[in-house]
């Protein structure tokens, strides 16, 4: 009976020691060194970044699988808490939760040391330099929210406005380091002037945040996320409504009172150097066509001819930057070309005429005169480059001298007259 008694307390025994070696974790051995890394050294609020435990032994060989490694953050949380290891590495999440701040990541295991490590930059889209440290390789530090912040940067769209009054977009930009830009941050607007459409907006993806400004006066705008503000603020510039001018001319005639059909009109469009900014201006002839001219940055000349008789009113519309309009206007007659002939007898012995052609076109360049004394003129034809001519006639009587004006551009009118020879 004593031997199964023995028997029986040495298999507890064996049973307790086993179930005890069983429950306690296997962390690193002394002198092992342990290398803890992040995707990311920055974070939005809400963001998530991976985290890698590498743990090595003093021989510089991995340790054993299923190693724990223990997580602990100061601010957010990492899950798992505690992971174990896959030749030689354990990861983890962290997560940053709602609140800014920079966050202490360590990573442990047993008797591990931090050691030293190369650490590259933080994952931000840009360049950085690889650095060595000493100590704390287990140790990283996560920029969350409003601590992640370097700059703050603030513009306006358009940057004018009417005295009148208008509406401009102002856009923040939240970045950190190496320029990367940070979504979903808080960022608060002050204008000098006028009315923002809220005081404060939430940044995007692309790390803007997005308010409107309603003003009609010089204005500067500045933007603050966490402790950063911006260095430079965005100005909004109010200016004076768009005003243009059109004239027109023909030849060298400078204005448009009497012009004869198919005549070269010069119309010339300007900004008034008073003027906005035009962003797009178009020139309506007034006979159905129209020609667009730009932002008339500098004059505008253009030509048309009016190929019929009326009246029409050429008008010159633009638009500036801030969406306003303005618009002038030239009237301008035109009448056929239309020649006309004066007669005179100058010697009544050789019964010579003189006769004098007048055109109406106003500027025009005539080609040639073609004259027509009628009947038994001497001589009977005759052309030339004058307005006029002499002819003499075989006999008294009734004559008939006849004129056609031809212009360089093909373009003629035609007339006659009479007169009694002695």
């Amino acid at each position: 009976m004593m031997f199964r008694r023995t028997s029986f307390a040495v298999i507890l025994v064996a049973a307790f020691l086993s179930t005890t070696c069983n429950s306690t974790p296997l962390t690193a051995p002394t002198n092992s060194t342990i290398t803890l890394t992040a995707g990311t050294r920055v974070l939005p609020i809400g963001g998530s970044t991976q985290l890698t435990a590498e743990v090595i032994e003093q021989a510089g060989t991995p340790v054993q699988n299923g190693t724990t490694v223990r997580f602990t953050t100061t601010l957010g949380r990492v899950d798992p808490a505690e992971a174990q290891t896959r030749n030689g590495v354990a990861t983890a999440t962290f997560f940053a939760g709602d609140d800014s701040g920079i966050a202490d990541v360590r990573a442990t295991s047993g008797a591990a040391n931090a050691g030293s490590t190369t650490t590259p930059p933080p994952s931000t889209g840009g360049t950085g330099t690889t650095t060595t440290t000493p100590s704390s390789a287990n140790v990283v530090q996560i920029s969350v929210g409003a601590a992640s912040i370097e700059t703050v940067t603030v513009r306006a769209n358009p940057a004018t406005v009417s005295q009148s009054g208008g509406t401009v977009q102002v856009v923040a930009t939240v970045t950190g380091t190496n320029g990367r830009t940070l979504p979903n941050l808080v960022v608060n607007f002050s204008a000098t002037h006028g009315t923002l459409s809220s005081g404060s907006a939430i940044t995007d993806a692309a790390g803007e945040a997005r308010v409107s400004l309603t003003t009609n006066a010089d204005t500067e705008i500045s933007a603050t996320a966490g402790t950063k503000k911006s260095e430079t603020p965005a100005k909004v510039t109010a200016t004076a409504p768009p005003s243009v001018t059109l004239t027109c001319a023909v030849g060298a005639t400078n204005n448009c009172a009497s012009v004869s059909t198919g005549d070269t009109v010069t119309f010339t469009a300007s900004r008034a150097s008073a003027s906005s900014v035009i962003s797009s201006s178009t020139l309506d002839f007034g006979d159905g066509q129209s020609e667009s001219l730009g932002s008339l940055s500098s004059p505008v000349s253009i030509a048309h001819r009016y190929n019929q008789a009326g009246t029409y009113t050429a008008r010159l519309t633009a638009s500036d930057i801030n969406g306003e309009t303005t618009t002038t206007s030239s009237v301008i007659t035109v009448t056929d070309l239309v020649a006309t002939i004066s007669l005179s007898v100058t010697n009544t012995v050789t019964r010579t005429v003189q006769a004098t052609a007048t055109l109406s076109a106003t500027g025009s360049t005539i080609s040639r005169y073609e004259w027509t004394f009628a009947p038994d003129g001497n001589p009977a034809t005759l052309t030339t480059t004058t307005n006029s001519a002499t002819s003499s006639f075989a006999s008294a009587g009734n004559k008939t001298v006849s004129v056609r004006v031809v212009l360089t551009d093909g373009r003629s009118a035609q007339a006659s007259g009479q007169i009694q020879v002695p």
